[in-house]
């Protein structure tokens, strides 16, 4: 008895670790359909390879599936069917944070397990020192910051929250994957030995891409009128769908940087782990014995003549898009409206730069504080950044890093330039 209690007070008798996700769409609207079809297809995959589904967990605003756009009602399609089955990736897609919930806030108390900061009764991740976690976001992003619908999630407190979870034993390891436009510029910072592993699906200064775009995303004989997908998710996935679990990460991040033809992909932090297998973050712990394969004839793979839309420009190609289709005035009404927001911000962006000898070149902001409450005071006195706006954020960036402005002065100045317009 005394020898089991010693091993007890030792941790050798250890609770079985569990593999966790938190797999999150950060956007709303039908144009940016291909962000929540990316998740519901994470979501997918890892039940199918054995995820308890009590250990996953999404976000998503949940508007796409019952759209009025939306010509399947009820379904979401994360690939067409040209020469064979798509599968409805809603069907079974547990959403467990929508709408308003779907923030920054929730975001990182579910990474923390901070559940007495949580809507009641919201799932989050219970890990332990022993537990593996998947990170998986899919949606728009610029220099320092990663979007939600109504809010940002900036660079330094996505580290701050890394920083607390390896500080308190949140997990064994943890891999992160970023689908947004300069999604690098998120991971610039991370520690390199702190055993988390991330990929960026761009660079930190260009764009990501969405794919299976129009005229390539037929489903049933139908043009759903929007990308069903974003290159670099659909090309891990599609891959890890395949299921060869003998692909370490290092073989899985070359394999989607060299099927990602748009954007750089780009590998970060800790990587003294990638020699391990992807089965260790994409195949369940608990019930690896209910894993089916899935046949490779079934999925059709990204390939280089499928259309693909520059994610910034991905609204204006949906309502041209669905002009050309349909001539219908309420599209051609929407289609003005995003020309006008464009042109609106190149003009309001153009004179900052111009006004303040701007190189506009990428710029990393380090002052996040400042990005931050000039990006606040932007959207009260101007407009809310849109997916095309959130391009120029490297201007604020630069404004706070390599001016000798004080935060007040910059906070003028761009409160001045927007009442002049």
């Amino acid at each position: 008895m005394k020898y089991i209690l010693l091993l007890l007070a030792i941790g050798v008798f250890q609770v079985s670790a569990v593999n966790w996700a938190l797999l999150v769409s950060g956007s709303n609207a039908f144009y940016n359909y291909r962000h929540q079809a990316d998740v519901c297809h994470s979501y997918k995959t890892l039940i199918r390879n054995g995820y308890s589904p009590e250990n996953v967990i999404v976000f998503a605003y949940d508007d796409i599936a019952q759209n009025r756009q939306n010509i399947y009602k009820g379904a979401i399609y994360n690939q067409p069917n040209k020469d064979g089955f798509s599968e409805n990736v809603y069907d079974g897609c547990v959403i467990d944070y929508t709408k308003t919930d779907v923030n920054p806030t929730n975001f990182l108390n579910v990474l923390k397990g901070n559940y007495d900061h949580l809507p009641d009764g919201h799932k989050f991740i219970n890990s332990t020192r022993e537990d593996n976690i998947f990170v998986y976001f899919s949606d728009h992003g610029s220099p320092g910051l990663i979007a939600f619908p109504t809010s940002y999630l900036y660079e330094q407190e996505l580290i701050e929250t890394f920083q607390y979870m390896y500080e308190n034993d949140r997990y064994n390891k943890l891999v992160f994957y970023l689908e947004t436009c300069e999604s690098g510029s998120m991971f610039v910072n991370l520690p390199t030995n702190h055993r988390i592993y991330a990929l960026s699906a761009a660079n930190p200064y260009e764009s990501s891409w969405g794919t299976y775009c129009p005229p390539d995303d037929i489903v049933n004989g139908k043009s759903l009128g929007t990308c069903l997908g974003d290159e670099f998710s659909v090309t891990f996935l599609e891959n890890v769908d395949l299921g060869d679990f003998s692909q370490s990460l290092q073989e899985h991040f070359e394999f989607i940087r060299d099927h990602t033809l748009k954007s750089n992909v780009m590998q970060w932090g800790d990587v003294s782990f990638a020699s391990d297998t992807i089965k260790e973050f994409f195949w369940g712990r608990r019930f690896q014995e209910k894993r089916k394969m899935c046949p490779k004839d079934a999925f059709f793979m990204n390939e280089e003549n499928v259309s693909k839309w520059d994610s910034r420009d991905n609204k204006l190609l949906f309502y041209q898009n669905r002009y050309n289709q349909t001539g219908d005035l309420e599209d051609f009404i929407e289609l003005e409206k995003e020309i006008k927001s464009r042109a609106y911000f190149d003009t309001i962006f153009g004179e900052l730069q111009q006004s303040l000898k701007l190189t506009g070149d990428y710029h990393f902001a380090l002052n996040q504080n400042c990005l931050k409450s000039v990006i606040e005071t932007f959207e009260d006195k101007c407009t809310k950044l849109t997916d095309y706006g959130l391009k120029y954020v490297k201007l604020f960036g630069e404004m706070c890093d390599s001016t000798n402005l004080l935060q007040i002065q910059l906070n003028m100045i761009v409160s001045t330039l927007c009442m002049t317009e």
